[in-house]
């Protein structure tokens, strides 16, 4: 019996080594002239039947690429693409993962602990550990544990742990790196009464929604975890001028509502025109409660966000609850399942995951974006449809009082 428990140890340990190892035997014919390099890896994976993720950074300066194989292992084609360059690959969870070689040993420390209320001690779940003025940060797990590794070079940086509902808290990192578990400790914040300014004329403030805010939902979406997004663009074109107070996303209970997800707000980049940079100077995690169904709003007036004139996106990141290597911008994506024929049209994951479902609605418009597996935005093809994001805006304009 324990020989047949060690075997059967043994074969499970093997698996992931075999499934990486059949992916790169895989035998293809490719043929490629004057292609660039992101296109040839998109056709070489599209042959092979693997999904592929890199930055397209990784790219820059690669010069187009001329190269014929017939019958060659996935292996070897990788091997004479990348042979010029500092590029290396890996396969992990059936994805082909691009990579920068590392030319030089840059001395790394790992941060790790729990961040806690400091009033009654309990974890909080959730809470991010971030460097500060960087996009670079963790978030805490379920019970508060986080890791966080950062290079020598960041030793000298500040860290900001946050989350919603406390007050932050500032350290400089070599402080944390130095001590083998650190506890970190937040103070609930207090609620904050808005400050009335007395000036010469009235300020007069009114709030309005902007966004999807259609009362008929057609179906949801199913947002997975590490990192996938999805995105509805604000327009701006009334030239509002005033602050985000909150945004709002209708979630469906056909999903996890209690899934965390990353709240972000970015700008438009002005030649794609798809999401480009956050408008939120941290990493900010919100957790529903167990009985959401409907629209769950987060405030965000703390950040005095202004209205770009050009509009901006409101998005949802999956973050897996349990997943200290998550890292704003550096997480891995996994695909949208295809939609199910049935009785409703909701897109149906490919398996169980943990995440949570974002209703749409079948108004007619290019507004919604999602992330792709090369780590860019880009809008599905068919299904136009509007997922369910608004943002309530606060208006200010000043009125001259009357004699």
């Amino acid at each position: 019996m324990k020989i047949l428990a060690f075997i059967l140890c043994l074969w499970i340990g093997i698996l992931p080594i075999l499934a990486q190892n059949t992916i790169l035997e895989k035998r293809i014919s490719v043929t490629l002239n004057a292609t660039p390099m992101e296109e040839a890896i998109e056709k070489i994976a599209e042959t092979a039947d693997v999904h592929v993720s890199y930055s397209s950074d990784l790219l820059a300066g690669c010069a187009p690429v001329t190269l014929q194989a017939q019958n060659q292992s996935l292996l070897t084609i990788l091997n004479k693409l990348f042979a010029p360059y500092k590029i290396a690959y890996t396969v992990h969870a059936g994805q082909l993962i691009l990579f920068p070689k590392k030319t030089m040993v840059i001395k790394e420390y790992t941060i790790k602990g729990s961040i806690c209320n400091e009033a009654t001690e309990e974890p909080i779940s959730y809470a991010t550990l971030q460097i500060k003025g960087k996009s670079k940060g963790v978030v805490a797990d379920h019970k508060g544990f986080f890791e966080f590794t950062i290079t020598e070079m960041e030793l000298t940086d500040s860290l900001t742990a946050s989350c919603m509902g406390y007050e932050r808290r500032s350290f400089v990192a070599k402080t944390l790196a130095s001590t083998p578990e650190v506890t970190i400790m937040l103070k609930e914040k207090p609620v904050a009464i808005e400050t009335v300014a007395v000036t010469a004329s009235k300020l007069q403030k009114k709030n309005k929604n902007y966004g999807n805010r259609n009362w008929f939902t057609a179906g949801s979406i199913y947002l997975d975890t590490h990192g996938q997004q999805i995105a509805l663009y604000i327009d701006n074109d009334k030239h509002v001028n005033g602050y985000i107070q909150k945004v709002s996303y209708h979630l469906s209970d056909k999903g996890n509502v209690e899934a965390p997800f990353r709240v972000r707000v970015l700008s438009v980049d002005p030649e794609k025109q798809s999401p480009d940079k956050d408008l939120i100077p941290e990493i900010l995690v919100a957790q529903p409660p167990q009985d959401t169904n409907g629209w769950y709003d987060v405030d965000l007036s703390e950040y005095r966000i202004r209205i770009p004139s050009d509009g901006f996106f409101v998005a949802m990141q999956g973050v897996f609850p349990n997943d200290y290597s998550f890292y704003a911008g550096d997480s891995d994506f996994i695909e949208i399942g295809k939609r199910q024929p049935g009785k409703n049209n909701d897109f149906m994951p490919k398996s169980i995951h943990y995440g949570q479902r974002i209703s749409y609605s079948d108004k007619k418009g290019r507004n919604t974006w999602h992330y792709s597996l090369s780590h860019q935005w880009f809008q599905m093809e068919r299904h136009n449809y509007n997922v369910k994001i608004s943002a309530e805006i606060g208006i200010f304009k000043s009125v001259a009082k009357s004699q």
